[in-house]
């Protein structure tokens, strides 16, 4: 399996995308909690992945990839990972309710995420993290049929 180099070109417009959208997470993360900019904020995001999701396979230069089982050793699903960690998250807030809610040992992880997002920085972590968690599986998508068009492996 040969992989082309990436152009410059390419690299810096990804660059490029990164510096800008790292800008926006800082704003978004700044505005008032439940005010119109942060709904805007959150939405705009959103709706740019709805509307590139619906436009990108449509226009012809992305085609969607099919998962078909082609044989081969078992491998686990891609998100198993994030299965289990969904299960832990939801065995420790389990957990800190069992023991009311309040405890210093075992915190719920509601109490955990409330003194997190309290600081500036995680916000902006956690909202790039959430970018990125969107944004990645069209550009999987987008860079999977671009070298399946290019003949590339």
């Amino acid at each position: 399996m040969t992989r082309r180099p990436i152009a410059v070109d390419s690299l810096l417009g990804f660059v490029g995308i990164g510096v800008a959208a790292a800008f926006y997470a800082w704003w978004a993360t700044g505005v008032p909690s439940f005010s119109l900019r942060a709904y805007i904020a959150v939405g705009l995001p959103t709706l740019m992945l709805l509307v590139a999701t619906i436009i990108g396979p449509a226009s012809g230069r992305v085609e969607a990839t099919s998962a078909t089982f082609h044989g081969g050793s078992y491998r686990p699903p891609r998100v198993f990972p994030w299965v289990i960690l969904l299960a832990l998250a939801v065995t420790l807030e389990g957990l800190g309710l069992a023991l009311g809610g309040r405890s210093q040992a075992v915190p719920t992880l509601s109490t955990v995420i409330d003194h997190s997002l309290s600081r500036h920085v995680v916000r902006f972590i956690l909202f790039c993290a959430w970018l990125a968690a969107g944004w990645a599986p069209l550009l999987r998508v987008i860079h999977t049929s671009s070298t399946d068009l290019n003949g590339v492996d």
